[in-house]
């Protein structure tokens, strides 16, 4: 599987223009971009070949190419596509859509038979395809495509999400996508500002050793410790409830296996200081420094000597502290309460209220250097794409319809955060943790200390991290009201007190499908999520609507039931499901052997642990390898065909406990140790 760790990093970007088509006479096509090869292949009989380019808001270039074979003859186009490594298959809006609509993303090489583009991320270009077409991943960057009919077009897209979809600080070519899991503990939404040192210790305990193992690595101490409003220097020491101060707090989280996170803002109230350096801040001309709704005076970024001052020695000293996880909050007031009143003064300086704000939390960034995660908080905030890691999409609290209203961007532009996940409420510690790791996006619970010594209520958390890094399925985002007016260039323009007109919104109605496609070089199979906040009806799923293939025989196993739905093809019925439930479903081809069709350890099935599956015809053995948590009961569920029986399984040469039931055959073991442990199942 690869991430976006190849592709050599440039800082030339790409051409904002259109590929050049060549068809020879013998039905040979080549599309060269950005003097590279970008596609070749064949057409398959004699073509017409046209060409249009048009341009739109921005200078958003659209080309469309258009094949057409002569009369009663037919295009079939078969396309080698040459991308970077951060290339991926996906789809744009369609019928398949409109039939049934759903959030998809994709773990690995995405074979779903929805897809019709290639977006490439390093160079920012989108290449779309009729719909039917079938594109084959061939290895990182490579596709193999197909497609046919009278009449084929191709839509070329460069400068796609920048231009496209007007994030003008998209510059993907300069910036890799943070790569890891992110999941932890927030203190805010379960203690706001009462958070003390005591509390902290407690949690942090508790996750080294409920948590850690499945996933919950951060620790983040959120506001309440700092002694006094001020500017964020003074924030590097605590008041009386955090007596041994954050650094002490920090080593201990990573004595205990954990990594320090902590909640920073750039809000500045020090009188004295505006004072004392009125060119360090925004001010009308002429006029003393004056504080901005919600974030003080605000700093002008465009001062080096200002961001030297007051925003690097803060950042530098969380860094030498070993803080690996950085909240900043109040962004948008600095941008939108501060900065946008003062644009004239700063074109004056050959500046603008955007390449200001950047200023401040990139001196941010290059403290805490890249293995640092950055949250920008709060609000979806274009300007800090290529700086921050994340963006927390809504305002405060949890927020499960953001995560459709942005599904495209996340893993692309940045990570998703839809706000601490808190497990604590009745009947949501399954829902909530579920839909944030089917999402792929970042997953902070935030409960007080009684919630994890409750062992039944972290079920849902422990088998919905770590979370996959998944790309978008979709070029669109299922709800696109938010980035629509993005893309009119709508923004804020009373402030930042409230969400704007970008800005996602938190609650909602959350669609009920959410699809992931797993590939791993043992297998392809797709886990299919179905959750609601209100009772569903049972409802029959094609597999054609997943992008699966009609004509094949798939065992669908529901995770949370432990239950074989059964072997169907064509659709299967997914029952109906109390208000608050989650049902993921795992949909894996038939073969004719015996076979996994689910893993307990985690929702996606074996996502996260199965390693290197074999099966050996001659020995009639299935092994392979799994990645299991320490005193937690792991367990594979096979189904075995007729004319075999299961002898015996072992897991690092130690039998297994066998059972069957509802035609399936469960083998389980107790690890003594988190890690890795190679399994067994030998048949007869």
């Amino acid at each position: 599987m690869a991430l976006f760790g190849a592709t050599a990093l440039s800082a030339q970007a790409p051409q904002n223009s259109a590929a050049a088509m060549t068809v020879s006479r013998s039905g040979e096509l080549t599309l060269v971009y950005n003097r590279a090869n970008l596609a070749s292949g064949e057409v398959g009989a004699p073509v017409r070949a046209t060409t249009e380019v048009s341009r739109g808001e921005r200078g958003a270039l659209l080309e469309k190419i258009q094949l057409t074979a002569a009369a009663g003859k037919t295009v079939a186009l078969k396309l080698d596509v040459h991308a970077s490594d951060e290339a991926f298959a996906a789809e744009t809006m369609g019928e398949a859509q409109r039939r049934f609509p759903l959030v998809r993303t994709a773990s690995g090489e995405d074979h779903n038979l929805r897809n019709n583009a290639i977006y490439d991320r390093h160079a920012d270009w989108m290449l779309e395809f009729p719909p039917g077409t079938v594109i084959e991943p061939r290895g990182p960057g490579e596709f193999r495509v197909t497609a046919n009919g009278p009449s084929v077009l191709l839509r070329f897209a460069p400068r796609f999400y920048q231009l496209h979809r007007n994030l003008a600080y998209y510059e993907p070519w300069t910036y890799k996508v943070w790569p890891d899991p992110v999941a932890g503990w927030s203190s805010w939404w379960a203690y706001e500002d009462s958070i003390n040192e005591d509390e902290v210790r407690q949690i942090a305990t508790l996750f080294a050793a409920k948590l850690r193992d499945f996933g919950y690595q951060y620790i983040q101490l959120d506001a309440g410790y700092h002694p006094q409003d001020g500017y964020p220097a003074q924030w590097l020491k605590t008041n009386a409830k955090f007596p041994s101060g954050i650094g002490d707090l920090a080593a201990l989280e990573r004595s205990l296996g954990l990594k320090p996170a902590i909640w920073e803002n750039v809000q500045i109230d020090d009188a004295k200081l505006a004072a004392a350096h009125p060119a360090w801040f925004l001010a009308e001309p002429g006029s003393a420094p004056t504080p901005a709704a919600w974030v003080g005076y605000g700093l002008d970024g465009s001062n080096s000597e200002a961001v030297d001052a007051v925003i690097r020695p803060t950042y530098r000293a969380l860094h030498a502290m070993g803080y690996k996880y950085v909240k900043i909050d109040t962004l948008r007031h600095l941008l939108y309460d501060a900065s946008y009143p003062r644009r004239a003064e700063l074109a004056a300086r050959g500046s603008s209220p955007e390449a200001a704000f950047r200023k401040v939390l990139s001196a941010a960034r290059e403290e805490l250097g890249p293995e640092t995660y950055l949250l920008a908080c709060w609000g979806v905030l274009p300007e800090v794409a290529g700086i921050a890691d994340g963006d927390r999409l809504g305002t405060d609290g949890f927020g499960p319809a953001t995560l459709q209203q942005y599904n495209s961007w996340n893993n692309v532009v940045w990570r998703n955060d839809p706000d601490h996940v808190d497990i604590g409420g009745a009947g949501e510690d399954v829902i909530r943790p579920v839909l944030v790791s089917m999402a792929g996006a970042q997953l902070m619970v935030s409960d007080a200390v009684g919630v994890y010594q409750n062992d039944a209520k972290l079920e849902g958390a422990r088998r919905a991290a770590p979370v996959l890094f998944t790309l978008p399925g979709q070029l669109y985002d299922y709800d696109a009201h938010a980035s629509d007016h993005l893309a009119l260039g709508l923004r804020n323009q009373d402030g930042g007190a409230n969400p704007g007109p970008i800005d996602a919104e938190r609650l909602g109605d959350v669609c009920p499908w959410w699809l992931m496609d797993i590939s791993r070089p043992f297998e392809n199979w797709s886990v299919l999520a179905r959750l609601s906040w209100s009772a569903l009806p049972a409802q029959q799923v094609r597999f054609r609507d997943l992008g699966l293939a009609s004509d094949t025989r798939y065992a669908v196993y529901e995770f949370w039931t432990r239950r074989l739905v059964g072997i169907f093809k064509g659709s299967f019925v997914a029952p109906a499901q109390a208000a608050k439930a989650a049902r993921v479903y795992s949909i894996r081809a038939v073969v004719h052997h015996p076979q996994i069709v689910s893993t307990n350890r985690h929702i996606s099935q074996g996502g996260v642990d199965l390693e290197d599956v074999r099966w050996s015809a001659a020995e009639h053995r299935l092994s392979g390898a799994s990645d299991v948590v320490a005193s937690d009961p792991y367990q594979i569920v096979l189904r075995v065909p007729a004319g075999y029986e299961l002898t015996r399984a072992e897991f690092d040469g130690h039998a297994g406990k066998i059972s069957r039931a509802g035609g399936i055959v469960t083998i389980t073991t107790l690890p003594a140790r988190t890690g890795r442990l190679t399994w067994s199942a030998e048949f007869r």
